[in-house]
């Protein structure tokens, strides 16, 4: 099955204000007008505020805006949009009167942000060089508009099993953090780890105002996380009031926004379901289901403004998935089953404190049930998640920022079922351990950091960060530091050193002795240059190496877990991206990885699980009209390691060949390639705006290898080839 479908149903097209309803009494005041570019050009997505508040609004396709204000006097408006200068103009608000304020943008270098962007980074946001905007993330081919599949096509990143879940840098999918709005997300996926189904996000990117996603040498504000970060913020308040309706070949969604007319108060909401009837009667089925693959989403926010520096924001989101999809093995021919549940919510506060003085605060809590059963593997786990972080910054000077920060983060993990004893027989009726036991821990963490710019040319960030494991009673240490330098003209410098940690999962200090197990450690070295010209052509190639150690590795004397592993890897990032305004957009990233780990069961260094060694991807899109955009994507990689099998023992206690394995991953899988393509057109139905979306994935029908399997004594080899073959998609949007 080709799951490209699935993602849409947490897509949702931005929702503009639509009200231009009469003016209301009092001492509010709505300014409206038009924000336009070079040529008298409109201008989408454009950013305006008033300065020292939250009161705004966003452009929308006819380069259009309106916002209302209880501010009064002569106030400073900031307008921004990528691509363009930052604009300030002084306004002179009068209580009840409205006012048409046009606005006008020029194309400039803006030099100071450009190198605050950090060694390994990919950001979006309005006040820095974006190398990844929502709209670039849904118009990726291939992507299907889920954020991390769009990660995968820059240099460093990979998909794990053709799914969402990402996998940087040679590390393992678990050594990425995903944070939204201070909150960490450990489960934003449906469909996740589950045999021969791809995983996709449940997270949409039109709901986020900045995108920072680091692939090595991050901040200190970030812990507990050894390969990569991706923050995420969300918009504080709507800038609007509508719907918009979703329909497509296998799914189905609604989301709305609503704004009240004081603008304090605002609300979103979206739902989604799928179904994939229709779909599998056009494209076909390449595995047999029982029951096929669905999934069910809700979710929404509620913000409300305290002042005009202060916001509170509430945010809840829930989904489950249900799949059986059959597979044979060489003891059990059957359905493996799978359902899970996902829970997760947060509370962000934002208030200036004074006029150079920010604290962010928040609580969140999540919790993701996962049942699954394959022959005489029954098992049901259970995580649970809770935070609480503050963070606070302060800007002394131009010149110098600190930013400093405490939380704490539990996790409870509670694993149930029946195990198979062998794991080379898993029929029904084979022996197995049955397991109820509940582990959990706390984390207590602060940083500090300073931004120091001396000059336009030059930054440097050295930090700090500490960390207090409970269950296990260690604490560690990070030192870090980050630079950047503009050697000439559009031309920068970047590098990262610093430790990094994090500690093992709770499933693994079920395995050690009195769970003493250090912290994992990395030490990231990164050298990077760039050449950017006005985000219009970026070059970027980037060096790196990471020494570990303290993996967790079996101790061969009594098969429990200690932390004696090691491992490094080193690399090479390449990206090159241009853009040709309101035309074409498109980049080439190459990576080259040599990941080795001596890990888990590994007996000595040997390719890492996802060392992959090359991989390259070409996105293109190009706006062939105002209304018609056309895309098309190729991927290529080096097939990841695996484990070989060499032949097989009869056990006759059990009944069954037990197989015999060449040395850890020393076999590799064939050449990864797939070709996408989409189109989007935007039109007017019913007098309402409206998209319709037409998606071919894997042109060419590649046959990509899932895994092998084998027969009953393992003399034969069979392949087991993804289900993501040539599929086609069809979709309609409508915003009413």
């Amino acid at each position: 099955m080709k799951t490209l479908i699935l993602i849409f149903s947490f897509l949702q097209i931005p929702l503009y204000a639509q009200d231009s309803g009469e003016q209301k009494a009092g001492s509010v005041t709505r300014i409206y007008g038009t924000v336009k570019g070079e040529k008298d050009s409109l201008i989408m997505g454009a950013n305006i505020v008033i300065e020292g508040t939250i009161d705004g609004a966003t452009t929308d396709e006819k380069g259009f805006y309106e916002f209302e204000t209880d501010q009064t006097g002569q106030k400073n408006i900031i307008i921004t949009a990528i691509s363009y200068a930052e604009n300030i103009m002084m306004i002179e608000i009068q209580p009840g009167k409205e006012m048409q304020v046009n606005i006008k943008l020029t194309k400039e270098e803006v030099k100071t942000e450009e190198i605050l962007v950090t060694a390994s980074s990919f950001t979006s946001g309005n006040r820095v060089a974006v190398t990844l905007t929502p709209l670039e993330i849904v118009r990726i081919p291939g992507a299907d508009a889920d954020l991390y599949r769009a990660i995968t096509t820059f240099p460093g990143s990979n998909q794990v099993n053709e799914g969402s879940r990402i996998t940087v840098r040679g590390g393992d999918p678990d050594e990425v953090l995903t944070i939204l709005d201070l909150a960490s997300l450990y489960n934003p996926f449906i469909f996740d780890e589950t045999f021969n189904v791809s995983s996709y996000s449940t997270i949409n990117p039109w709901g986020l105002r900045g995108i920072n996603f680091t692939s090595g040498g991050f901040s200190a504000k970030y812990g507990n996380v050894l390969s990569a970060v991706l923050d995420l913020k969300s918009y504080d308040m709507p800038q609007g009031n509508g719907m918009f309706a979703w329909l497509g070949l296998a799914n189905a969604s609604l989301s709305g926004v609503f704004l009240s007319k004081d603008g304090k108060l605002g609300a979103t909401f979206t739902g989604g379901k799928l179904f994939l009837q229709p779909y599998f009667a056009i494209n076909g089925e390449y595995s047999e289901y029982s029951p096929i693959p669905q999934s069910n989403s809700l979710g929404g926010t509620v913000s409300y403004k305290l002042g005009t520096s202060s916001n509170i924001k509430a945010y809840a989101n829930y989904s489950d998935d249900n799949v059986g999809i059959r597979n044979a093995s060489p003891t059990y021919d059957g359905y493996y089953e799978s359902t899970s549940k996902s829970y997760f919510s947060n509370i962000k506060l934002i208030t200036g404190l004074d006029n150079s003085t920010v604290l962010n605060a928040g609580i969140s809590f999540s919790r993701y049930d996962k049942d699954y059963k394959y022959g005489v593997l029954n098992s049901n786990d259970k995580t649970t998640y809770a935070k609480g972080r503050a963070d606070i910054t302060r800007q002394f000077s131009n010149v110098v920022e600190l930013n400093t920060g405490i939380e704490y983060e539990y996790d409870g993990y509670d694993i149930d079922g029946i195990f198979p004893q062998y794991e080379y027989n898993i029929r029904t009726d084979a022996p197995s351990l049955s397991i109820d036991t509940v582990q959990s821990t706390g984390r207590v963490g602060i940083y500090a950091e300073t931004q120091i710019k001396p000059d336009e040319k030059f930054f440097i960030i050295p930090g700090v960060r500490s960390d207090y494991h409970t269950l296990s009673g260690k604490i560690s240490f990070d030192p870090r530091l980050s630079f950047g330098y503009r050697i000439a003209e559009n031309n920068v410098v970047r590098g990262a050193f610093g430790f990094y940690h994090q500690y093992p999962g709770l499933e693994d200090y079920l395995r050690s002795a009195d769970n003493d197990l250090d912290a994992q450690n990395a030490v990231h070295y990164i050298l990077g240059y760039e050449f950017n010209k006005e985000n219009k052509f970026i070059f970027r190639v980037e060096g790196y190496y990471k020494d570990y150690n303290n993996l967790v590795l079996t101790d061969r004397r009594n098969f429990l877990y200690e932390s004696e592993g090691e491992g490094n890897v080193k690399g090479v990032d390449v990206f090159l991206k241009t853009k040709i305004d309101n035309k074409f957009t498109g980049w080439i990233s190459y990576a080259f990885t040599d990941s080795k780990r001596k890990q888990y069961d590994a007996v000595s260094l040997v390719p890492a699980n996802f060392d992959i060694t090359h991989n390259m991807s070409i996105v293109g899109s190009y706006n062939a009209t105002d209304e018609l955009v056309l895309g098309l994507a190729y991927k290529v990689s080096t097939g990841k390691p695996y484990t070989p099998v060499t032949g097989s023992e009869y056990d006759a206690v059990q009944n069954a060949y037990r197989p015999l394995y060449a040395p850890k991953n020393s076999g590799r899988f064939p050449t990864y390639m797939t070709l996408d393509m989409n189109a989007q057109y935007i039109f007017s139905l019913f007098g309402r705006f409206a998209v319709g979306v037409v998606a071919v994935n894997n042109i060419f029908n590649r046959k990509n290898l899932y895994g092998y399997t084998y027969n009953f004594d393992y003399s034969e080899r069979k392949e087991i080839y993804s289900n993501n073959r040539r599929s086609f998609y069809a979709g309609l949007g409508l915003q009413f």
